[in-house]
């Protein structure tokens, strides 16, 4: 199912002439840090990623509160500050609420992107092809050997130069990739939120 437009989409006021993307995160460090980046890198007038993250707390990571954070976000905007677009980035890690977060997403047209096994598969891929299954410890070990991650912080000299090689590698992961599925571990969705952020 190809990803449809978000709801609630607004002509964009008179002077306004980027997208604006609304990026909500179940990760407080490195996704964030991450899409704010790319966004710099990529530098595209043409659309602004705005990155709320969702605390993970005790409890752990929970799609469904970031799709439903989503969802008060966008609501809540005012007319000047609409949001055009609406993206989650989540993990599948351990998920028991993951299909029920993807259905409520396209019911919403919020665009979900999954990473399998998490979002560190999508890092490795600025640096490496290799595709090969991973734990999350592995993939955790890897990322900072790497020096893509220390503590889930980005690295300062993150290659974000290597985006279209990992979008590359994740749609030969996944050829199916689309926003609200699932995908192979591993895989991941970002090409999606890639393309946006391109204005394409």
């Amino acid at each position: 199912m190809a990803p449809r437009k978000p709801s609630g989409r607004r002509t964009r006021p008179k002077g306004q002439l980027a997208a604006r993307i609304l990026v909500v995160t179940e990760g407080t460090l490195t996704e964030p840090l991450y899409v704010e980046g790319l966004s710099s890198y990529l530098r595209n007038a043409g659309a602004t990623a705005i990155v709320k993250t969702i605390p993970v707390g005790k409890v752990g990571k929970d799609p469904m509160k970031v799709v439903k954070k989503c969802i008060e976000i966008r609501d809540k905007a005012s007319e000047e500050k609409h949001y055009d677009i609406c993206v989650c980035l989540v993990d599948v890690d351990q998920h028991s609420e993951l299909k029920a977060a993807c259905t409520l997403a396209a019911s919403e047209e919020i665009l979900l992107l999954v990473s399998n096994l998490k979002f560190e598969v999508w890092l490795r891929w600025h640096v490496e092809e290799k595709r090969s299954q991973l734990s999350t410890t592995q993939l955790d070990r890897l990322v900072a050997t790497l020096e893509l991650v220390t503590k889930k912080r980005l690295s300062t000299h993150f290659p974000f130069e290597g985006v279209y090689q990992a979008c590359d590698v994740a749609r030969r992961a996944d050829p199916d990739l689309e926003a609200g599925r699932i995908g192979p571990n591993p895989s991941s969705a970002m090409p999606i939120l890639v393309d946006l952020m391109l204005g394409r």
